[in-house]
Order: structure tokens, then C-alpha cells, then sequence
């Protein structure tokens, strides 16, 4: 992973990460090891569907609160989207190939960030993977023939943001501070992009 410094000139949410560094609002496990705050996390992340390296993941150690937890999981989830898009590019017309560079660099600078909040809240230095159930979503976008990719790409995104929400909504309830105020900003934006991206999807100009 890239040094702290060198993502702290990329990230283009730096401006406020001082202050969610110093907040109690990001909610860490206190000092004594709150075994109740890390089973939450731990059963949350679960929960989840994305937990361990049975799903993928490389051994990691257990998250210390729920908000370390989510900020792993929505690192793996971004990579997948990420990779969807580098592996679509090729394949798409002009219009999607835009929105497919402006996802991927949202999605980077969202990544960045979280991985960022990771290092300086909890000295976690993670290596972002892509999630089973993000594979598939890859798989048919390769698998999509040049005349189609456009639809399937539009179609696989919307299934991954959707799949993203699904996610935020089981852990909101636990998340808070900063990593809420991420997590509620997302599931807006992702919601707003499937209903433009539904109707992206039903049609096949190129």
C-alpha cells in the first residue's frame, strides 16, 4: 500500500481527516480491550457475508469496533468495482466508458480514504481484495460480447451498489462518527446512481 504521506496528497477528502482522527465520534474499543465492542464487530462483519479469508480476504486480526470492520469491508467491496470497471473499459461505448472512469475514480478516492482512516485510527495496514460475490459480478462483464457490454456493465454495477447497500444498512446501526457519516453519504450517492443507471441499462446506444 501506498506510505500515509503519499495518500494523503491523493485523497480528496483530506481537508476533513484531521478531525475525524481526533473525534471520539469514530468510536474505537477503548484501551482495556471492550471484548463487547469487538464481538460486535466481529459478528457484524459476518454478518455482512465478507468476513475471514474464506471469503477472500487475507488473514487479518479481528476489528477492534464495528467502524474498523466496515471500513475493511467497503475497502474489499470498492476493489471489486474497481476492477469491474478496468475489466468493462475496453469493451464500452463512449458514454459508458465516462461513466465507468468517473466510478472508478470515485471509488479510488473513496478507497484511499478509508484506508487512510485504517492507518491513523487503528495502525491497520490492509491490502484491499476483491470479494467472491464481486468475482462473478467481473466474470459477466468479461463474458459480455462488445454489443452488450454497455447493458451488462450498467447491470453489474447496479447489482454491486445495491449489494454495497445491502451491506451498509446491516451495520449503520453500529457504525458512528465520521465512518457513519461516510457510510450514510454512500448509500445516497450509490441509490442515486442505480436509478440513473436502470434506465442506462434498458437501452443499447453505443
Amino acid at each position: 500500500m501506498s506510505s500515509l504521506p503519499s495518500l494523503l496528497r491523493r485523497c480528496t477528502w483530506c481537508a476533513v481527516l484531521p478531525v475525524a482522527l481526533l473525534s471520539d465520534g469514530c468510536s474505537r474499543a477503548g484501551d482495556d480491550g471492550d471484548d463487547t465492542a469487538s464481538a460486535a464487530a466481529v459478528t457484524a462483519t459476518r454478518d455482512s457475508g465478507m468476513s475471514g479469508p474464506e471469503r477472500g480476504a487475507e488473514a487479518r486480526s479481528a476489528p477492534r469496533d464495528s467502524n474498523q470492520a466496515f471500513l475493511r469491508m467497503m475497502s474489499d467491496h470498492h476493489q471489486g468495482l474497481i476492477a469491474l470497471v478496468d475489466t468493462a473499459r475496453p469493451k464500452l461505448g463512449t458514454a459508458a466508458q465516462a461513466d465507468a472512469d468517473k466510478l472508478s475514480s470515485k471509488q479510488k478516492s473513496e478507497q484511499q480514504h478509508m484506508l487512510m482512516m485504517l492507518h491513523g485510527e487503528y495502525t491497520d495496514s490492509i491490502t484491499p481484495v476483491v470479494i467472491p460475490s464481486n468475482q462473478t459480478m467481473i466474470q459477466a462483464v468479461a463474458n459480455a460480447s462488445a454489443g452488450d457490454a454497455d447493458r451488462v456493465f450498467y447491470q453489474q454495477v447496479i447489482a454491486h451498489h445495491r449489494e454495497g447497500i445491502g451491506m451498509t444498512d446491516r451495520m449503520l446501526p453500529q457504525l458512528s462518527g465520521m465512518t457513519r457519516d461516510m457510510a450514510q453519504k454512500a448509500r445516497t450517492d450509490q441509490q442515486r446512481e442505480i436509478t440513473e443507471f436502470e434506465k442506462k441499462a434498458g437501452g443499447g446506444a453505443r
